[in-house]
Formats: structure tokens, sequence, C-alpha cells
């Protein structure tokens, strides 16, 4: 666990995310693959990805690859109620597609399996011993999450639950500052390694973000989504 955390120490990882529910027309494995090596020949520490695409994301990229797997309870992405990585199924799926590392749901809301956060975090680190970041909405979660055993506390859903501090749509543009507070307050609380995740859309906010005490940082959309960049450029240019 040491050697991934010191690989992505200062650094950052680029979410490489394409499936039905979000940027689908560019959900092609081969696709994100070659994102994915893109990404790296510019400087990316690790990748993050969705199951679909971590088998040949793994083939094509000689660095970490992190796995996730969202489970959709019903509706679309805006209305939807999903989970990050929330079983021990899925959790399986991504060893089984060769994921280095997993990312799973660390937040406070109804669980889609049996055990508790504690219990399911415990359970991975006994049966596959694999590195695990916690996504969590807000710094209670991310201090029982560490409590609990994951190896990294993400920022990915602070503003995505009902209970977050400043909720916000999911997709939102122009989109608003990253939520640096909840980096200050996970580090003040005790959670030693922080990767901030969302809304981080240029090497500034990085900054700002590793500054604040994040371990490393992961920028998504405004890399790997072509169809939000250009609707941002256009609504900046009031086109």
């Amino acid at each position: 666990m040491e050697q991934m955390l010191d690989k992505l120490k200062g650094g950052l990882i680029v979410s490489c995310y394409a499936g039905y529910d979000f940027n689908k027309e560019m959900g092609v494995p081969q696709t994100m693959a070659c994102m994915a090596q893109s990404c790296i020949a510019g400087g990316a520490k690790a990748i993050r990805t969705n199951w679909e695409n971590v088998e040949a994301v793994k083939a094509a990229v000689d660095v970490p690859v992190i796995g996730i797997k969202k489970v959709y309870r019903s509706g679309d992405m805006v209305t939807g109620d999903f989970r990050i990585t929330p079983t021990l199924k899925e959790v399986e799926e991504l060893l089984r597609a060769g994921a280095d590392g997993i990312a799973i749901d660390g937040t406070m809301r109804e669980r889609y399996d049996n055990l508790t956060l504690e219990e399911f975090i415990q359970t991975i680190k006994k049966e596959f011993g694999i590195f695990i970041i916690a996504d969590i909405s807000t710094v209670e979660e991310g201090v029982a999450a560490w409590k609990y055993g994951a190896d990294m506390v993400g920022t990915t859903l602070s503003g995505y639950t009902p209970y977050s501090k400043n909720p916000l749509p999911f997709g939102q543009l122009p989109s608003p500052e990253p939520d640096y507070e909840i980096i200050r307050g996970l580090r003040e609380a005790g959670v030693e390694h922080i990767v901030a995740e969302g809304r981080i859309t240029d090497g500034e906010k990085m900054r700002k973000a590793l500054d604040a005490g994040a371990h490393s940082v992961v920028i998504g959309t405004s890399i790997t989504e072509p169809r939000k960049i250009v609707k941002t450029i256009l609504m900046d240019a009031g086109v």
C-alpha cells in the first residue's frame, strides 16, 4: 500500500470514465485506452476508470489503474440512485478485470448490501488485500472510512449527496469551485491521505487542492469528455 501511496503522492490521476450513463459517446474500451495512454504521456500518474474499460486501459498503460463500478438502483444519472462499487460482487469483477486499486462508496447513504461500511472495508482487506479509496461527501464520512481502514479518502461526492454542505446537480455548468474546505477539514480531523476530486478543472485549482492538504488530485471530465469541454467553451464565448 505504501508503494501505491508513493506513486500517487503529489500527482494527477485522470478519470477516464465513459459509460451509458455518462460520456456515452466515448464509451468504447479502446477509446478510453487511447485516452489513458495520452494522459500518461502528458504526465498523469494513474488512471481511474469504470469496470467496462479496466481491462483495455490496464493493457495500455504501465501505471496504477483504479477501478470503479457504478450501480444504479433506478433512473438515470441525474435522477437515479447510484453507488460506487457498493458490494463485494463489484469488487470481485474489478479485480478480475485487473484493477490495481478500487474506489468504493463511503457515504452514509443506504447501502446496497447487508454489510456496514466498516464490515465492507474490512472484508475487502481481509479477502483481497486491495488498495481502497473511499469516495465520500462530508468530513464525517471521510473520518469514518479512514478509521475503518480505507487507504485513501476521496472528496468525489462532495456536493452530490442531499446532505452535502452545498448540494449541486451533476454536470452543472459553469463548473462551481472545488471544495477545498472539505480537504482542510479532513486533514484537521486526522485523515492523512486525501484524493481531491470534483470540479478541479486546471492546474491552478490542482495546486490549491494540494496546498489544502490533498495527497493527490483527480481530474476527469475537463480532460476526458470533449462534449463538456466544447459546451464550456461555447458558454464562455457566449455562443
